[in-house]
């Protein structure tokens, strides 16, 4: 059949695109899901390990990496000035971070050691960074998108979509963006793209298996051009794929929970400034900068990969999307009540402080957004599987499955989580050196002397191209903490487009997860990456730097420098 050619030219070295997709989860992001940016090889354990045959070069680069940070940190003590010292811990824990010679999670572990011994801080102190408030968000954010993914609610919600933008190739292309970007709003990047790039294939599969069922039935146009319709099916492919890896980045940038450096940058925020903007407030700025993108990313992807292919492709039938939904079942008790939570969660996070409703400020100000998703979660994992108070329920008893198990708490990323961790705690003790006062003192020379528009346009453009090659994580880790220090009233010259930066590696597979997921399903190349996503990342840079210094002040005028 034509899809069979189709496939066979987009897979590479034997291996099926579904095949990759199986084998790759969630849970690679515990382990930075960067292994072909790494000089060094990964188990199936996430360990890293040689291989059989390691070449003495990889012998040699793995030694100088492992040993190399701890050497220089160790070096570091003979200064006796703790500037210099907090500097080679940043050398070593970026190192690390860099080359993964051990896993990023464990790692990140490594300033929990090194600040007590360097008399920075105390142990209870550096410890408290790794169950901060933003932490505990971002935990119980997972466990609610774990019972999100237990009883498939996305897939309803993604075929429920697709009905409604239609099923024609633009339809689709619209639809994959939309959906892949609300889900990476509240769901990890690589749990969305996990679940999208599968069901964007079964999409794209469906699309031209009716075509070639309309050939076989002797409907094909006359004067059709097979090669033709076999290079549109293709481009339509790496559109597909693209739209799912890139509108997962950019859809995280909309909410504080979406991705990993939003999270980073609101207790960086919270430290610097003495309180974090509203759930609210960031929402509506990172909500419009991610409509602007996703408008532009769809005219991109729609011009070099859709544009004329109506015509060779026909629209899905919308029946067999209808058979999909089908296949999931009636809308279950567990999906009620997941969405019920999803949209309380909601609620309670846009009206936590003024000027809607404004209910942690009632309280005293003692409140957190990670309170309503915590509470969400205690009653998820109380509320059974089956309706208590219906046919076969047995009311609400210890007995019976919950909605929200000890799988839920497995399935944690628990390697980002640390993560996290390790960078607060790195970020506390370049504050307790004074080594911070220095770099921002650099900073501030240099956004004197190259004016306060090209000054975040360096910014972005150095945080994009490094993010190609560092965990989005870890880079916003290191570099926040240090632009905060410019100034209260220079977020959105510093903090905001560093931040938004972090999530625009598009040119690499290995740069993030999601496009790791889209190259592995065979579509895509590794032209097709580098030239899409150089195109992407121009057009993220420009965006950003746009969106920092006019929109920026609107939402945060207090903590922004209008030019």
């Amino acid at each position: 059949m034509e899809l069979s050619r189709l496939r066979k030219a987009a897979t590479s070295n034997g291996t099926s695109s579904e095949d990759v997709l199986v084998g790759y989860d969630a849970e690679d992001e515990d382990r930075g899901t960067r292994e072909q940016a790494t000089l060094l090889p990964h188990g199936s354990d996430g360990s890293t390990q040689f291989r059989p045959r390691a070449s003495r070069l990889e012998q040699v680069l793995y030694a100088s990496f492992l040993l190399g940070g701890p050497l220089v940190f160790g070096l570091s003590f003979a200064s006796r000035n703790p500037k210099v010292e907090a500097a080679a811990l940043v050398v070593w824990v970026a190192l690390w971070w860099i080359t993964e010679v051990i896993p990023l999670g464990l790692t990140a572990f490594v300033p929990s050691i090194a600040l007590p011994l360097m008399g920075l801080c105390k142990p209870s102190e550096v410890t408290a960074c790794y169950l901060n408030p933003t932490i505990m968000l971002f935990v119980q954010s997972f466990l609610l998108a774990g019972c999100v993914h237990k009883y498939n609610l996305h897939k309803r919600v993604a075929l429920n979509t697709m009905l409604v933008t239609g099923t024609k190739p633009g339809g689709i292309l619209l639809g994959s963006i939309v959906i892949t970007a609300t889900l990476s709003m509240w769901m990890s990047n690589t749990s969305t793209s996990a679940m999208m790039v599968p069901l964007a294939t079964s999409l794209y599969e469906a699309l031209v298996e009716k075509r070639s069922g309309d050939e076989e039935a002797g409907a094909e146009d006359p004067g059709d051009d097979g090669s033709q319709r076999r290079s549109d099916a293709q481009k339509f492919g790496k559109g597909l794929m693209l739209s799912v890896a890139y509108s997962a980045s950019i859809g995280g940038t909309a909410t504080p929970i979406g991705t990993g450096p939003n999270l980073v940058l609101m207790q960086t925020w919270e430290d610097a400034f003495g309180e974090s903007p509203s759930f609210l407030t960031f929402f509506g700025f990172g909500f419009s900068y991610a409509a602007v993108m996703l408008v532009l990313l769809y005219a991109f992807v729609y011009f070099f990969f859709c544009r004329g292919t109506a015509g060779t492709l026909p629209p899905t039938s919308p029946t067999q999307l209808r058979s999909m939904l089908r296949d999931l079942g009636p809308y279950s008790f567990p999906e009620k009540v997941v969405t019920a939570s999803i949209f309380l969660v909601m609620a309670m996070w846009l009206t936590r402080k003024k000027p809607i409703l404004g209910w942690g400020d009632a309280i005293g100000g003692n409140s957190h957004d990670y309170m309503p998703v915590m509470a969400a979660a205690i009653l998820l994992s109380v509320v059974p599987e089956r309706n208590p108070f219906g046919r076969e329920g047995e009311g609400l008893t210890k007995r019976g499955p919950k909605i929200l198990t000890m799988v839920q708490f497995r399935d944690v990323s628990w390697g980002v989580v640390f993560l996290l961790g390790g960078g607060f705690a790195l970020s506390l003790g370049i504050q307790r050196s004074g080594l911070m006062e220095n770099v921002s003192g650099a900073l501030d020379y240099l956004k004197g002397h190259v004016g306060q528009f090209i000054f975040p346009l360096l910014i972005t453009a150095a945080v994009t191209s490094a993010t190609e090659f560092v965990s989005n994580v870890a880079m916003s880790s290191v570099i926040l903490p240090v632009l905060a220090n410019l100034g209260t009233t220079s977020a959105n010259l510093g903090l905001i487009p560093a931040t938004l930066a972090c999530s625009c590696a598009f040119m690499l597979p290995s740069a993030t997860p999601p496009n790791a997921l889209a190259y592995g399903s065979g579509f895509l190349t590794m032209k097709d990456m580098v030239t899409s996503g150089l195109v992407m990342n121009v057009v993220g840079i420009s965006l950003i730097t746009f969106w920092s210094i006019f929109v920026a002040p609107i939402f945060f005028p207090e903590y922004s420098t209008a030019i």
